[in-house]
């Protein structure tokens, strides 16, 4: 399973392996993104995906608005310049993808079942 990230700006796709998902919304939120529709309740002991994804219920699936896309985009940028924690392999590639998404502006997260050679190919992020 994989979530699509949909562009409202150019239609464009992207698929992101839910763990480098939710590890990079978890780096986001520790580095000021204060998403619109998420409690203040955060868990900051853990970057365990099933403990991360159930905090952005109103997410998944759902649409990241244009000024939650800015604050992302602001807080992920800050995460990865500061090194406070370090990147590599799949979540790196995930990075790029999501900051490239939220650099466009709103946006929409949505369930795919579909696995495509392309996907597996790409670690985990497939752009169509």
């Amino acid at each position: 399973m994989t979530f699509e990230l949909v562009s409202e700006v150019g239609g464009r796709t992207y698929k992101i392996n839910p763990k480098a998902f939710g590890k990079l919304l978890h780096m986001a939120r520790l580095n000021g993104w204060r998403p619109e529709r998420v409690s203040s309740d955060w868990p900051s002991e853990s970057w365990e995906t099933e403990i991360i994804l159930p905090h952005l219920g109103p997410y998944m699936p759902g649409r990241i608005s244009r000024a939650d896309a800015e604050g992302l985009r602001l807080a992920l940028t800050r995460a990865l310049a500061t090194g406070a924690v370090a990147v590599e392999g799949t979540v790196q590639l995930a990075s790029v993808t999501l900051l490239q998404v939220a650099r466009a502006g709103a946006f929409r997260v949505c369930w795919t079942n579909t696995e495509s050679l392309e996907s597996q190919s790409l670690f985990g992020v497939a752009v169509s």
